[in-house]
């Protein structure tokens, strides 16, 4: 004949088994923690991705540029507020620049998420924001440089003499040149 086993013992037998163990909650723990630390990190990148895509847009956009000054047989040139840019064609007949307002990719645009054109260098020197850097007719330019900001981050546009286009990101203290 089988033995009944008493009502109280089977419910303490099942009421231990329905926790957590200590290693199954510290590795649940673990998990989120490490999920945590990676939310962490991409969200502090103190603006550099902001800075680093508007810094590709605008490169995308001076080589628009440079090409279109190259096919057209015209110079055109590029100019900045800090916050903005606008793109200019040189008009031989007038003899002054006209700002390009049709051109898909040469149209006057600000700058994204708080992002500052901070210096622009040609030759490395300074020159002030608002003067005109020209790519000419011949594909041939002075080399310059401009320094972008967006929250911490610094990001340095560079060309050289032949329109060759290099982004790269700078630490915090450094210098533009």
């Amino acid at each position: 004949m089988p033995c009944a086993t008493p009502p109280a013992y089977r419910y303490a037998r099942t009421h231990l088994n329905a926790g957590f163990t200590l290693l199954e909650l510290l590795a649940v723990m673990t998990v989120v923690l490490v999920v945590i630390g990676l939310a962490v990190v991409r969200l502090d990148d103190s603006g550099l991705r902001a800075t680093r895509a508007n810094a590709e847009r605008l490169s995308l956009a001076l080589e628009a540029a440079r090409d279109d000054a190259i096919y057209s047989g015209k110079p055109v040139a590029f100019s900045s507020d800090g916050v903005g840019y606008q793109f200019w064609r040189s008009d031989d007949k007038q003899r002054k620049w006209l700002a390009l307002t049709d051109e898909t990719q040469l149209v006057a645009r600000k700058l994204q998420s708080d992002v500052q054109i901070l210096q622009q260098l040609v030759n490395n020197k300074p020159r002030p924001l608002g003067e005109r850097l020209v790519f000419s007719a011949e594909g041939l330019s002075e080399p310059f440089s401009l320094l972008l900001q967006g929250g911490k981050a610094r990001v340095l546009i560079k060309t050289d003499a032949l329109g060759r286009i290099a982004i790269e990101n700078l630490p915090e203290d450094a210098d533009a040149r």
